[in-house]
């Protein structure tokens, strides 16, 4: 009984922790994003912050990694979408096939059991 409130406690801990840290990321990444002006896709990057931190202080480490680098992804497609002649198709094609090759190295490499 007293294993289970020590691990309920620790849990909890971690959890106050890590919203604290995501929510504090989160604001401070607003606060950027209203002296820039850099919305679209500046929140998608705010979301990559706060969600991957969150995760990581969980102790989700690669769930973490892979929400940041996701959702920057977007970001990052967006802006060479909208700063260069390469077409969205080419770009939208790169980004299907990195997804791709991401399912199967999880399934490959990061089974449970």
């Amino acid at each position: 009984m007293t294993t289970e409130t020590s691990v309920e406690t620790v849990d909890t801990g971690k959890n106050r922790l890590a919203s604290g840290i995501a929510g504090g990321i989160f604001l401070i990444s607003l606060g950027i994003l209203l002296v820039t002006g850099w919305w679209w896709p500046g929140i998608m990057v705010v979301l990559g912050l706060t969600s991957g931190a969150a995760l990581i202080f969980r102790g989700k480490v690669l769930g973490g990694i892979v929400s940041l680098v996701f959702f920057c992804g977007i970001a990052v497609a967006v802006e060479l979408i909208r700063t260069t002649d390469v077409s969205g198709v080419v770009i939208g094609a790169f980004i299907l096939v990195g997804i791709g090759v991401i399912i199967i190295v999880k399934a490959l490499f990061f089974r449970e059991g």
